[in-house]
């Protein structure tokens, strides 16, 4: 008998109990959905996107909650739910199961020299580790999503597998950051390198939404069970920046984006993001940017002049 020929769908409501009893068929699933609580069939490895709104996913043990932005990897897993209550609003996502092949011949062909990673070592990353993690995109690929969402939704693009490979694609392009951090976690047994990168990952996210606020180090690894020691030693290990460090360069980066909206003073923005006074915010955007604030401003002025 020959194979069924794959297929993408929009996913909702009123033909979830259809697509979901033939998922196989269906390996892109863009979805529109305002409120569903199911059970959920999940493949090697699951990608689950958000793009606007707000779902739960829950594999046994484990609830990861996805916002904009955010997207789950679930590989290896053997059971899942979906809650989703959006009450009058539509959550948008985008769910992908991947194919596997494709996902090791990336990870085969990838950049990352041989010197560091063992062909075994990049096939055991998501082919053979279990992995239930929640990511925070970046621009570039939430825009490669949002396409996609739309590619998939109008039926417009050239064919499934010219999606697969290029779905593949970026997913490794994003995702190599995150081998890199994996394979630097100085643990040797599988699972507890596996528990540390969760944690780790977990404490990127907990910095990253403190940019508006100055929450304590210690507090971070109190609330993973880690020794505030271990925890620095263990995050500067992964990412190669101290958690002090990337809290700092974050704080940086959004004092640029709310400048650049011409909402803001300076003053404005350091109070925003939690510094003492503007004296001790100047100081620590002239050790970032090698300039103090009011030479930035004066260089975009002069930028958007000549634009």
């Amino acid at each position: 008998m020959n194979d069924p020929v794959k297929n993408s769908v929009l996913l909702n409501e009123q033909n979830w109990n259809e697509i979901i009893s033939n998922i196989d068929v269906f390996p892109f699933r863009v979805s529109e959905i305002t409120r569903l609580n199911k059970e959920i069939t999940l493949s090697q490895v699951s990608f689950k996107y958000n793009i606007e709104g707000r779902e739960t996913y829950y594999n046994g043990s484990t609830e990861v909650t996805l916002q904009t932005g955010e997207y789950l990897v679930a590989a290896n897993q053997s059971y899942g739910e979906v809650s989703i209550d959006e009450r009058g609003r539509q959550d948008i996502g985008v769910c992908i199961d991947i194919n596997v092949d494709l996902l090791q011949q990336a990870l085969q062909t990838s950049l990352c020299p041989e010197a560091y990673f063992s062909a075994s070592e990049k096939s055991a990353y998501f082919l053979e580790d279990d992995f239930f993690i929640k990511y925070k995109s970046n621009r570039e690929f939430h825009r490669y999503i949002i396409a996609l969402y739309h590619q998939v939704k109008s039926g417009n693009f050239f064919s499934l597998q010219e999606l697969e490979f290029e779905f593949v694609r970026q997913f490794i392009f994003h995702q190599l950051p995150h081998l890199m951090a994996y394979k630097r976690l100085p643990v040797l047994k599988k699972s507890t390198r596996n528990d540390l990168y969760n944690k780790m990952i977990q404490a990127q996210h907990l910095i990253q939404d403190s940019v508006y606020s100055n929450v304590p180090i210690s507090e971070i690894a109190h609330e993973l069970y880690i020794s505030e020691f271990r925890f620095y030693h263990l995050f500067k290990e992964t990412f190669q920046v101290s958690p002090h460090r990337f809290m700092l360069q974050l704080k940086m980066n959004e004092a640029l984006n709310l400048f650049a909206s011409g909402q803001f003073t300076w003053t404005d923005i350091a109070d925003l993001l939690k510094f003492a006074d503007l004296q001790s915010f100047s100081k620590m955007f002239k050790k970032q940017f090698r300039m103090c604030p009011k030479e930035y401003g004066v260089r975009s002025e002069r930028h958007r002049g000549k634009a």
